[in-house]
């Protein structure tokens, strides 16, 4: 495994998918024979994939006291993934229901929650710091904890709450072309990112960065779970782990999330 340690902070849940040829109406019931569960959550997915390519990756988040959180925390040690579990709340973990259709496409019920009871673990000693946003009862402390010597990469989702503060504080950001500010500016025209290096992925689209577009395979897609979240962790194995350049670091990472939505689940061929 590379010894480049990476923390990873934010969203973990236990994810329950639904694999349908058209998704429901109103007020009907739809039975299906092809279900799963996963791990899911931005952090908990890039936190995989960056281990599963080799990578040191420690996943810190907020799971809660039960036997549901003893279970995601053994599975992710089983992915190779070490994890720092803030909450010692006496709840479940968040849980997402997922519904894909024969297209790939998906709609997603994501049950989150605010956790209360915070422990104060040390995170020194990591060579990258990966946001995601979510969780912000531990990510604004860790955000301030960081060491201001190593680089923090921000997974920027959707717009959130505080979400100014990592922005500044970044020096990656990688966003979907839908992500927009209040007064509805993209990446580029954000004042926050000014002197930051970002990238904007666009689906099947091009993805964009310093004015130059990366063509993206053309594949067929059978679920594209997680793709994104894939694409950030293979990103960090990329230019943090194996010390690829920017653009290399990025043709990494289109490369493993383009194989990615070619496989059942959000992890598909890195099992293998």
């Amino acid at each position: 495994m590379n010894k480049t340690k990476g923390l990873f902070v934010g969203l973990c849940s236990n994810d329950y998918l639904y694999y349908i040829d058209e998704f429901p109406k109103e007020n009907t019931k739809v039975k299906t024979a092809m279900f799963d569960k996963y791990i899911g959550g931005p952090a908990a997915n890039a936190a995989i994939t960056y281990a599963l390519l080799g990578g040191d990756a420690t996943l810190a988040t907020c799971l809660g006291e039960s036997e549901e959180a003893d279970a995601i925390i053994q599975k992710l040690n089983n992915f190779g993934v070490k994890v720092l579990n803030f909450s010692a709340d006496k709840t479940l973990p968040n849980t997402s229901n997922i519904i894909i259709s024969k297209s790939g496409n998906r709609t997603i019920f994501s049950g989150q929650q605010r956790f209360k009871n915070i422990h104060k673990i040390d995170i020194s000693a990591y060579d990258f710091y990966h946001f995601d946003c979510n969780q912000q009862e531990i990510s604004l402390d860790i955000l301030k904890q960081a060491d201001t010597s190593k680089k923090v990469l921000l997974d920027a989702g959707s717009w959130k709450e505080n979400i100014e503060k990592f922005l500044m504080r970044a020096d990656i950001v990688i966003a979907s072309e839908v992500f927009l500010n209040p007064q509805k500016q993209n990446l580029l025209e954000m004042p926050e990112c000014k002197a930051k290096q970002k990238i904007i992925t666009r689906g099947e689209k091009t993805v964009l960065f310093n004015g130059q577009e990366f063509p993206v395979p053309k594949v067929d897609v059978v679920d594209t779970l997680g793709a994104g979240d894939i694409f950030h962790g293979a990103f960090c194995y990329g230019y943090f782990a194996m010390q690829k350049s920017m653009e290399n670091a990025l043709l990494y990472a289109i490369d493993i999330a383009s194989e990615s939505v070619k496989h059942k689940g959000p992890r598909g061929f890195l099992l293998f």
